[in-house]
């Protein structure tokens, strides 16, 4: 009699080992879940900018359309609208910022092409600093 009451006690409950083996194991799940959580903030932010430059694009074409002569000339070959020029004339309701870089948006009017086929294109990109840019508009493929 005494040797089954002690069988039953030994049975209920975990055993230490039991134990820390479903720690470990929830343990590696969490870190594999954070770690798929942090792609998708980049990516969500990533995405963000893209729908903040399209905005920023349709705005400068919207303004360029009424006003041709906003265009300012930067150093280079490329021209520039000022962000700050479409929030003053009511094309947008307040200045975006970026959210996957540290830089503001630049909009620049870029010519491409040949020197007898030059076009122009509108693009809205992060200036990085030294002669590097992140650009996200048009969004690249």
């Amino acid at each position: 009699m005494k040797f089954k009451s002690l069988q039953k006690k030994r049975r209920s409950g975990f055993t230490l080992v039991e134990m820390v083996i479903v720690v470990t194991i929830l343990g590696i799940l969490s870190g594999i879940g954070f770690m798929q959580f942090r792609n998708v903030q980049e990516t969500s932010r990533k995405n963000a900018d893209y729908v903040a430059a399209a905005n920023l694009a349709t705005a400068a074409n919207l303004c360029l359309g009424e006003n041709p002569n906003i265009v300012t000339t930067d150093t280079g070959k490329n021209k520039i609208i000022s962000i700050d020029t479409l929030k003053e004339k009511g094309y947008i309701n307040y200045i975006p910022k970026s959210q996957s870089q540290n830089s503001p948006f630049v909009i620049k009017i870029v010519e491409q092409g040949e020197e007898g086929k030059k076009s122009e294109e509108l693009r809205v990109s992060c200036d990085l600093g030294g002669g590097n840019e992140v650009i996200f508009y048009p969004k690249p493929e």
